[in-house]
Formats: structure tokens, C-alpha cells, sequence
């Protein structure tokens, strides 16, 4: 992805969210209510970030694209709505979920229990893992050799957590784009994210980066549902399952990694 596209990319996510902050909240707020209010408008407002390919992220004709984009469709198909996908920032998509300002997130989120406290999570339906990128220089060999270095993160993720646990000098960042770019400017040593999203930058920006070898840790991926929406949770844990089932998942994740990442 050139430069010039991620500008606008951002700029086309901040018309998005400048948009969205003025709209209705979703309704329903009693257990089923949720599931009965998309059912009812026909339609399901769902929370992509828009910057973490192949994940998601803007592609050249300003339009949300991605493993999370296509999977956010076939829910949506499957439940007999329409998607409404909402550009939001990573960090401040969980309160946005609690203030209702759409009904669901599906976006690569962790399942971890500090998330737990505050919202609830469907079924996990894929698995991933935090990795360190470095220039092809460097003289980081393995993740312990990040301690006392420059880490760039993204706020609020479980790599921020991995690069901390191993004594970085964590510098946090709104997106991954933002730190890489400061990793090939020299003001970074190193970056923490996922193993796709870090390979699909460095591939698209023909950074000479490398991943260093084994991961920081493996997580589960699950989408992200209010406390209270029990029903709702329930029907997406369905959906979930019959997508595993008859191969719809399978197809969607080899388009974008190659392989089956359940």
C-alpha cells in the first residue's frame, strides 16, 4: 500500500467516524433486545478498526476490505441483515460498544480476562499471535533482546502487554502504520504486533524489516458483544459454528493468510 492511500485511508476514517458520532445509538438493551432491535431494522452495525491488514484496513478505492470485513458480511448474510460496517479507533471501541454506539466488534479482539470485566465475547473462532519486527540489521536475535529497547505498539493491545513483559521501552501508537513508519524513520528499534498484520505492512511498504523467530505469545480471537446481550451471543455463536461447519470460514481465511487459522 502506497503512502499517499494510507493518507487518505485516514482521512476517509475520519470522515467515517466523524459521521457515525453523530448518529442514533443502537437500540435494545434488555437480554434478546439487541438481537430483536437488528432483526427488526434489518440491520447490524458492526465496529472494524480499518487500519490492521489483512485484518482490515482501507484499500485503494477508500473502501473497508479484509478477513474481518468479509466475515462481518457473511454474519450479517446469515443472520438475514445488512452489514453497516463502522470505522472506529482500536482504543475506544470497547466504550463505544458499552455506550451502544453500534451492536458488535469484529476485529481481530483477544479474548483476555481484563476484557472480560467489561464486555462479553462469542465463542473464539480463529487463533493468532503477537510477533517482534526489526530491520534486517538489527541487532535484536529474540524477544528477550528487546529489553530497555524502543518497542512501538498500538494503545490498548496484548502486544503492548508482550513488549512490557519483556522490559521494552514501550512507545505507544494509534495504529501499526504509525509505527512502522517511525520504525523506518530510526526512532523505533522494533515493533509489536500480529504476525499477519506485521508481514502484510512489510510486504505492502517494502520495508526491510524481518520478524524475529517465534512468537511472543498465541491468543484467541473471539467478537466482542455487550455484558447483557445474552441472545445475541448465543446467535453468533451459531453463526459461528455452522461458518466452521460447511467450509465458508475455511474459504475466507486461506483468501487472506494462505491457511486455515482456526
Amino acid at each position: 500500500m502506497k503512502k499517499y492511500v494510507l493518507g487518505m485511508g485516514l482521512i476517509f476514517l475520519m470522515m467515517i467516524m466523524a459521521a457515525c458520532g453523530g448518529s442514533k445509538e443502537t437500540n435494545g438493551s434488555a437480554d434478546g433486545g439487541t438481537l430483536k432491535a437488528i432483526k427488526d431494522k434489518g440491520e447490524i452495525h458492526v465496529a472494524i478498526e480499518g487500519a490492521y491488514p489483512p485484518y482490515n484496513y482501507i484499500n485503494k478505492s477508500n473502501e473497508l476490505e479484509g478477513f474481518d470485513v468479509e466475515i462481518a458480511n457473511e454474519v450479517a448474510k446469515r443472520l438475514g441483515v445488512k452489514p453497516v460496517l463502522v470505522a472506529t479507533p482500536w482504543d475506544s471501541m470497547i466504550p463505544a460498544l458499552i455506550g451502544k454506539k453500534f451492536d458488535i466488534i469484529i476485529s481481530d479482539m483477544a479474548i483476555t480476562e481484563e476484557r472480560k470485566k467489561k464486555v462479553s465475547f462469542s465463542d473464539n473462532y480463529f487463533t493468532t499471535g503477537n510477533q517482534l519486527f526489526v530491520p534486517n540489521d538489527s541487532s535484536i536475535k529474540t524477544a528477550k533482546d528487546m529489553k530497555g529497547k524502543a518497542i512501538g505498539v498500538t494503545i490498548s493491545t496484548t502486544a503492548a502487554e508482550m513488549a512490557t513483559k519483556n522490559g521494552a521501552d514501550v512507545k505507544l501508537y494509534k495504529n501499526d502504520f504509525l509505527a512502522f513508519e517511525d520504525l523506518a524513520a530510526g526512532r523505533l528499534d522494533g515493533v509489536a504486533t500480529d504476525q499477519g498484520v506485521g508481514a502484510k505492512i512489510i510486504i505492502d511498504q517494502k520495508y526491510s524489516f524481518k520478524a524475529i523467530d517465534g512468537l511472543l505469545n498465541t491468543e484467541k480471537a473471539g467478537m466482542t458483544i455487550r455484558k447483557e446481550d445474552h441472545e445475541l451471543r448465543k446467535e453468533i455463536n451459531k453463526v459461528i459454528a455452522d461458518m466452521q461447519k460447511d467450509g465458508s470460514f475455511e474459504a475466507i481465511s486461506k483468501k487472506w493468510f494462505g491457511k486455515d487459522i482456526r
